[in-house]
């Protein structure tokens, strides 16, 4: 355990860097694993020379090779952290240390070595060291030397090639006498570097002689430049002159300086450099001046141009014949400080560059004509413009003053049909200029100029380079008319004027890359028009500003059609070479087509029906391309053909439909009116005659005197098929039942059967009627009837057959019947017309056994029925029902609901 602890506290110890543990990896491999030290490195040399070999010993313990059995063939060699293959050389020395030797070229000015034992898929660092490579210092040569009055002495030389080491200039100066025969005394040194390239010695007199030694050093070796001697005087350079500078002309100035400090004695003892440049300007334009004796320095600098600002400098140089074995010669002085002055104004050189915009003549004849202008260069104006004064001369007519301004143009309203001349002249505070002249001719009178070829080029990303061969004539000047080429033919546009000495300009002005220009040139002589050209072009090509947007033109199931409009020209970016329409339908790979910039639509193919395909465009030029939208369109599930093929056999089986169901409703015309209009039952023809109960009965009670009175005056006839019995309520009406059915009826129809005939049974009941059975009745009668019909006519015959029914007469409300008046007949018949035996008699004179009143006549009660009635097979009536005539509607509603509820 104890050893253990020893290995790790050796393991965390830090390590020199001879065996030391500093892992330095190089690219690509792996971070070394810290080990114990058991090696160490040594190189020699460790300064050389580039390219001479470097002898590098790797020694190793017993312990490192103990180390996963390493062995020295192991060994890993890293310069500046890359893996080097060096060769070996292996020995033995002592108690098993084994070193390892390696050459290597000293390839760089630095350099650091180290090598590694491969441990456990890492490197266990051995040792580490560093090298310097150079060039010892090549010869030096001082390139001159110069004195100031300050009192020093400084000199500048040349370090010759890099060394890539370190190295010190020692620049060392010895006051001599005579011409440096033997030393006088020692003027100081001076150390320096090699990025100065100078040093400066201070010395007390400058009318000596002065012997200049440098030498260089570095590790690797020495250099010395060759002695110089020389004179403090030979090698003055003088501080810079004061300037100071006036213009009183409008074409010169004066410039005068001094030397400060007194340096000189005489102004003689210098020549003098005067330079200038006009401010707005970066070249110079020096002259040489020698001053003059007894007199001071100064000079008129003259040829310079009117109301322009000129910046001036003087230099001065020492002139000193008495020296000439000195190794050195005087040096300029720098220059001074910039002084400024202006010159005065001058009239205007020449006159403003003068040109015309025409617009089309209006209904009079008419045409508004601008005349534009531009301003003068400053070396033109040669002052502050003031007015432009423009002169308008009809022909044959002397120039009026047109416009008086100080804007650059006017516009005039003038006859088209004439023919213009206009003079241009511009004012200062000294004068006018000399007059531009523009001639504009009739509209009638004008002609095509002759073609002027011009060809186009770009110059650069925003310029156009025009070049042309000169007309047939003697072209006084030119002018260039460019601007965007747009569909808007109203854009506007810059122009230039240049003289007529030129056969190419450039045009940089308003010049934008992926734009389309149109250029035209006019060559102009005594202010007409003589020529022209033009053309068009661009600066720069670039990738359009836009894609256009596409459009589905038709689809089919299989196909489709696409289209697109062309880009706008101001958004071309450049000429369209071609479209490239890209296409990816559902689960298939991305499909593109180019296309001719020139073709406006495209036409899919291949498509599955019922799939939605993504339709992409890019438009591309020779700057580049656009990606437009992406369009989605699903194709159809059926072709035109078969969509007009199912729609022309749905219309055809709809009419087939339309005819088979009006034949249907022609011929089913009963059995469809049946089911969709149901005829209301006629009552003549309804179930009742068919229809037997069990039992019916009369209830002849518990109604009230208001109910009873609507049913007297409301059923004159009522049938008595298969009536059960008479149910009575108060005790005057059993009086009247007992006499009804105690009496005997002769009530048969000439048709009506034995079975339809049954006895009628009385009930007579008090209060609530409920449904009776045979044990409650009292009397049964032997009376066999069908129908009875009750009615009252005046007089004693009769009324025929053909007769209508007569109406209930009024009665009232006390009344229990219809009222009897007197001189009236009461009859009772059956529905054959036929009088009932008995059963008439008048009013007032009742008849044995007969009813006290109509009233009373038990068949004009409500009907009770019970049970359940048999129809006819055949569903007719019985014989001796009713004839249609008579009216029984009530009843029949009665029978239907199944109560008696009147």
């Amino acid at each position: 355990m104890w050893l253990n602890l020893m290995l790790s506290w050796i393991f965390s110890l830090g390590i020199s860097r001879s065996g030391a543990n500093s892992l330095r990896p190089g690219p690509g491999s792996r971070v070394p694993t810290p080990q114990p030290s058991c090696g160490m490195l040594s190189l020699h040399p460790t300064v050389a020379c580039l390219g001479t070999p470097l002898m590098a010993s790797c020694t190793l313990d017993p312990s490192c090779l103990q180390i996963g059995h390493a062995r020295p063939g192991d060994i890993v060699w890293r310069l500046n952290g890359e893996t080097r293959q060096l060769p070996l050389n292996q020995s033995i020395v002592g108690n098993g240390t084994v070193t390892v030797v390696s050459v290597l070229q000293a390839e760089r000015s630095r350099g650091e070595l180290s090598c590694y034992l491969p441990h456990r898929s890492s490197l266990h660092l051995l040792g580490l060291a560093e090298y310097q490579a150079g060039v010892p210092p090549a010869e030096l040569q001082v390139e001159h030397c110069v004195s100031f009055w300050g009192g020093n002495i400084t000199c500048y030389w040349d370090p010759g090639p890099e060394t890539y080491l370190p190295t010190t200039y020692t620049l060392h100066v010895t006051e001599e006498a005579g011409r440096c025969l033997w030393k006088f005394r020692d003027a100081g040194t001076c150390v320096s570097s090699r990025e100065s390239r100078s040093c400066t010695i201070p010395v007390e007199n400058l009318f000596a002689s002065f012997q200049v030694r440098l030498t260089a050093v570095n590790l690797l070796g020495r250099a010395s430049a060759a002695d110089k001697c020389v004179h403090g005087m030979s090698i003055v350079k003088l501080s810079p002159p004061e300037v100071s500078a006036t213009a009183d002309r409008s074409d010169c100035f004066l410039v005068a300086w001094r030397q400060p400090n007194e340096e000189l004695l005489r102004v003689t003892d210098a020549r003098y450099e005067i330079r200038y440049r006009d401010v707005d300007e970066a070249s110079w334009t020096q002259v040489d001046v020698t001053a003059a004796e007894d007199a001071p320095a100064s000079k008129d600098v003259c040829g310079v141009s009117p109301f322009t600002s000129y910046s001036i400098q003087v230099r001065a140089l020492y002139q000193s014949d008495a020296f000439p074995w000195s190794d050195g010669g005087p040096s300029w002085s720098a220059w001074s400080h910039e002084r400024f002055v202006r010159t005065l104004p001058a009239v205007p050189s020449r006159g403003p560059a003068l040109w015309r915009r025409i617009a089309t003549p209006d209904s009079d004849g008419r045409s508004e004509i601008i005349l534009m202008w531009k301003p003068l260069q400053p070396k033109e104006a040669n002052g502050r413009i003031l007015t432009y004064s423009l002169r308008w001369q009809p022909r044959g007519q002397p120039a009026v003053l047109a416009c008086l301004t100080r804007s650059l143009q006017c516009a005039l309203e003038l006859p088209a049909s004439e023919e213009h001349t206009f003079f241009l002249t511009a004012s200062n505070s000294v004068g006018e200029s000399p007059a531009s002249k523009l001639s504009i001719p009739a509209v009638q009178a004008q002609a095509v100029p002759p073609p002027l070829p011009v060809l186009v080029s770009p110059a650069s990303d925003r310029s156009l380079l025009l070049q042309w061969d000169p007309p047939g004539f003697a072209a006084a000047a030119y002018i260039f008319e460019w601007g965007r080429a747009s569909e808007n033919r109203r854009q506007n546009s810059s122009w230039r004027y240049e003289l007529g000495n030129i056969s190419r300009v450039i045009l940089a002005e308003a010049i934008e890359p992926g734009y389309l220009y149109s250029l035209t040139i006019f060559a102009l002589s005594d202010g007409a028009v003589r020529a022209a050209g033009s053309t068009s072009a661009y600066s720069k090509q670039i990738a359009p500003f836009r894609a256009p947007a596409l459009h589905p033109t038709r689809v089919w199931p299989s196909q489709v059609e696409v289209q697109w409009e062309e880009v706008p020209l101001e958004e071309q970016g450049g000429f369209i070479r071609n479209y490239t329409i890209s296409y990816e339908e559902q689960g298939k790979d991305t499909q593109a087509v180019v296309v001719n910039g020139s073709v406006r639509r495209y036409l899919i193919a291949g498509l599955a029906p019922d799939s939605v395909v993504r339709v992409g465009i890019s438009v591309s030029n020779d700057g580049g391309s656009t990606q437009g939208s992406v369009l989605s369109i699903r194709t159809r599930s059926l072709d035109d053909g078969k969509v007009e093929l199912l729609l022309s056999s749905l219309c055809v089986g709809l009419v087939v439909l339309l005819i088979t169901a009006a034949l249907a409703c022609v011929l089913k015309h009963p059995l469809i009116q049946g089911c969709l209009w149901p005829q209301v039952p006629d009552p003549a023809k309804s179930h009742l005659a068919s229809w037997l109960p069990q039992k019916m009965w009369l209830d002849l009670g518990n109604f009230p005197a208001e109910q009873s009175r609507k049913q007297r005056a409301g059923y004159p006839d009522f049938p008595f098929w298969g009536v059960s019995g008479i149910i009575c309520g108060q005790q005057e009406e059993e009086m009247m039942c007992k006499f009804f059915l105690e009496s005997t009826w002769a009530a048969e129809a000439s048709s009506a059967g034995d079975k339809y005939r049954q006895p009628l049974q009385t009930i007579l009941l008090r209060g609530d009627v409920t449904t009776p059975d045979h044990s409650q009745a009292r009397r049964q009668s032997t009376v066999e009837y069908s129908t009875v019909i009750i009615w009252a006519y005046p007089g004693d015959a009769p009324p025929s057959s053909t007769a209508p029914w007569p109406q209930p007469t009024p009665q009232s409300p006390e009344s229990s019947g219809p009222s009897c008046e007197p001189g009236w007949r009461i009859c009772f018949q059956n529905p054959t017309w036929e009088p009932l035996d008995g059963s008439c008699w008048r009013c007032g004179q009742q008849p044995d056994g007969g009813p006290a009143s109509l009233g009373a006549f038990p068949l004009l009660r409500t009907l009770v029925v019970e049970g359940s009635g048999d129809l006819q097979p055949n569903g007719d009536h019985p014989a001796g029902a009713l004839s249609p005539m008579t009216p029984y509607r009530p009843l029949e509603r009665d029978l239907r609901l199944g109560h008696a509820s009147e």
